[in-house]
């Protein structure tokens, strides 16, 4: 449909040039429509942005529910999503900044979106203490408040220090060995068989 056209491009263009640099007639014209045609579906550049957004969590989240529902237990299910968020594009630094300059509106449905996270993320957790899988005396609030930080680098690339990793690989290398970190004996035997698995492992 070409709702959901609208949507995908302009997500891409908002994404890679910022929301500010991108006006409805470069949105018309990169989908060969009249910007006439883009207001019969959306009343402004706004409303454009929070359909972008909204479709992306609700896809993230179909798609962690889908993970968890086929995972064997929730250590397996938590290297999945972590594999997964590897090959997620994020958008460029600009497109958070204008969020939080010009769209006061979305940036707090994201924060509001980061909360639910953390509270869907605590329940894993506490699946994981439960079945054996992670220490008893984790900080849910600290654990989780590293892995916001993770998400927050990898998507702003707030990082300076030269290393031979790509942004993603690093990221990912970060959340595993976290994750290894709050582990049992138990969860661990099931990280390090998943990193020994991995193509062109060092392990």
């Amino acid at each position: 449909m070409l709702r959901e056209r609208i949507i995908q491009q302009a997500t891409d263009l908002f994404s890679f040039h910022g929301i500010k640099n991108v006006s409805m007639d470069d949105l018309a014209s990169s989908l060969g429509v009249s910007k006439r045609t883009i207001y019969q579906y959306f009343k402004n550049k706004e409303d454009i942005l929070k359909s972008c957004i909204l479709s992306f969590c609700e896809n993230r989240d179909r798609r962690i529910i889908e993970i968890m529902a086929q995972s064997e237990n929730v250590v397996c299910g938590c290297l999945q999503i972590i594999n997964d968020y590897k090959y997620t594009r994020f958008p460029a630094a600009i497109f958070w900044e204008d969020i939080y300059k010009y769209y006061p509106e979305v940036y707090q449905y994201i924060l509001e979106d980061v909360r639910k996270s953390n509270i869907y993320l605590k329940r894993l957790l506490k699946e994981g203490i439960k079945d054996n899988f992670f220490r008893k005396k984790i900080n849910f609030d600290e654990t989780v408040l590293l892995l916001d930080i993770s998400t927050c680098i990898k998507i702003c690339g707030i990082y300076s220090v030269r290393v031979s990793l790509s942004r993603t690989e690093l990221i990912s290398n970060i959340m595993v060995n976290m994750l290894r970190g709050i582990s049992t004996s138990k969860g661990i035997e099931i990280i390090d068989k998943y990193i020994a698995d991995l193509p062109n492992s060092n392990n």
